[in-house]
């Protein structure tokens, strides 16, 4: 039954999104990638809105059924099969039909889904297609990097023109074509030189395109951030934004919620909150921006999901690469306990300096009763079984609101989170 009334919205959506093209000249940017898509989505949307009227999602929809909400500025119902709640649905976006508001739209396409996004670009036959970086993720279904690369180049080579990141040799190795542009910060048409940190811990570079160059204060703390920028920058420069323009926009963009957001955690610590999901590459860049601040460093990593055969070397690595920053270790999940954590104490950490917990709660409770003024707390896990947002929940400053500046606060997950971790 779920399957019919799946197929039957899909087709609904498809029908209403096929008219919409049909009637109004619109700009596609589809951005791809193994990681960072929906903050290089993010980025682009926010520089691009200088000049264009721009529509891109706040969540990560990038689906046969999400992407053309995202594009009537819908939400997946509360309950997904409900008639009357997709008859609304359906009724609004005809209103949107009627009246479509914007000439520039900022998708985000599924980079393990080939053949889904395959007939949704046949649809929507992007203008400029993006693919954020290539690490190993998803390998229960891509099994190794040939087929994440093979399937992400795919999906960004239905654009009339790719933007890639060109610091990544197996995505320069594969931009072969003239209709190709690349950023970077070692490589690319669009780069960021003379990367320094400010004394408000946040980033700075040189931002260059062509003859052009301006030092560009950004909201960042990562370097991995920075592609992001980079990349919003390269589909700016395509779309004939000043450079000016450019460069001030790009220091107004501020991070994604569990995205490297660098947020005032209890007692006068900081909180870098990395929690919206996590895979070995993304773990340890995330530790080299923990490796240069000052102050205690604390990592609660919880367990990477969707690494397939990769699974333990994956989280032996990051056990390995947090055991030459952090202090104090904390893990959260079967994986981070059973691999990440040994792999750590074999590594040279003190094995007191090492805890365990089941749950994100028991994790950010623990952290919580030793955070002192200095510290620096990362927070970094994916989502299914392991939810370590909800560490940097606790620990987050109660001047801030968590449905804010975390992800995953609503009572559909808060429910979702209660029955995962029920005895």
């Amino acid at each position: 039954m779920k399957n019919l009334a799946k197929k039957v919205i899909i087709s609904r959506l498809n029908s209403k999104l096929r008219k919409l093209l049909n009637t109004y000249d619109i700009t596609i940017v589809a951005v791809t990638g193994s990681i960072g898509k929906t903050t290089t989505k993010q980025a682009i949307g926010q520089v691009l809105e200088s000049t264009r009227k721009v529509r891109y999602s706040q969540d990560s929809y990038n689906t046969d059924i999400g992407i053309p909400l995202s594009i009537f500025g819908q939400k997946v119902p509360n309950k997904l099969w409900d008639p009357r709640a997709w008859q609304k649905i359906f009724k609004d976006i005809d209103d949107e039909i009627a009246s479509y508001q914007y000439d520039t739209l900022v998708l985000e396409m599924a980079d393990d889904e080939l053949m889904m996004m395959r007939k949704v670009l046949n649809m929507i036959q992007p203008d400029i297609s993006v693919v954020s970086a290539i690490a190993p993720v998803h390998m229960e279904r891509l099994k190794d990097i040939k087929t994440v690369l093979h399937d992400n180049w795919v999906i960004a080579s239905g654009a009339k023109k790719i933007i890639y990141n060109a610091d990544s040799e197996l995505l320069r190795k594969k931009a072969y074509k003239k209709d190709t542009i690349g950023f970077g910060l070692k490589h690319g048409n669009v780069r960021f030189n003379k990367v320094a940190r400010s004394s408000n811990s946040l980033l700075k570079a040189e931002l260059q395109i062509g003859k052009h160059k301006r030092v560009v204060h950004t909201k960042m703390i990562g370097e991995q951030n920075l592609y992001s920028l980079l990349a919003a920058a390269a589909v700016a420069n395509e779309l004939d934004i000043p450079f000016g323009a450019i460069c001030f926009e790009l220091s107004q963009v501020t991070p994604v919620n569990g995205r490297m957001n660098l947020l005032p955690a209890i007692n006068g610590a900081k909180l870098i909150d990395d929690s919206y999901n996590s895979s070995p590459d993304a773990v340890k860049a995330a530790l080299q921006t923990l490796n240069s601040l000052s102050g205690k460093k604390i990592a609660i990593l919880g367990s990477m999901n969707e690494l397939g055969d990769h699974t333990d070397a994956g989280h032996q690595e990051v056990g390995e690469s947090a055991a030459k920053v952090v202090d104090l270790l904390v893990t959260v999940g079967k994986s981070a306990g059973d691999i990440t954590a040994p792999a750590a104490r074999r590594a040279g950490l003190d094995a007191d300096n090492i805890k365990v917990f089941r749950t994100p709660y028991e994790a950010g409770h623990y952290v919580k009763n030793i955070i002192k003024k200095g510290d620096i707390v990362l927070v970094k896990g994916s989502q299914a079984g392991v939810f370590t947002e909800e560490a940097s929940r606790i620990l987050l400053d109660p001047k801030k609101s968590p449905a804010d500046n975390l992800v995953r606060q609503s009572k559909v997950w808060k429910k979702r989170k209660k029955k995962s971790f029920a005895q």
